[in-house]
């Protein structure tokens, strides 16, 4: 449920993914970044990024390093992406009263 306060903000959204190299094998995603800005004087409000680990590190190819510079070992301790949803969350209802549940 979203408040009905104009908070005027906008949520960007950014992520680094796996290249999939044959047919049929999909993505995986390596890094989650969002930005808060408030339109009306364009600054950035918060900000959150975190590496992603996948959950086969094998989907890290040569070609997906070469895409994006993220290796296995820079996100072999990283969470998942479950594991960083309660962290977004927090991120993103916090402080300004955006989402209420």
């Amino acid at each position: 449920m979203v408040s009905s306060v104009d908070r005027s903000e906008i949520a960007f959204f950014d992520l680094e993914t796996t290249v999939p190299t044959r047919p049929g094998q999909g993505f995986a995603i390596l890094e989650f970044g969002s930005i808060l800005v408030c339109p009306r004087k364009l600054v950035e409000l918060e900000s959150y990024e975190t590496l992603v680990k996948p959950h086969d590190l094998s989907l890290i190819s040569t070609l997906s390093v070469r895409a994006n510079g993220i290796t296995a070992g820079a996100v072999i301790s990283a969470p998942t992406f479950s594991d960083i949803a309660i962290g977004f969350t927090t991120f993103y209802t916090g402080g300004y009263g955006r989402v209420t549940t």
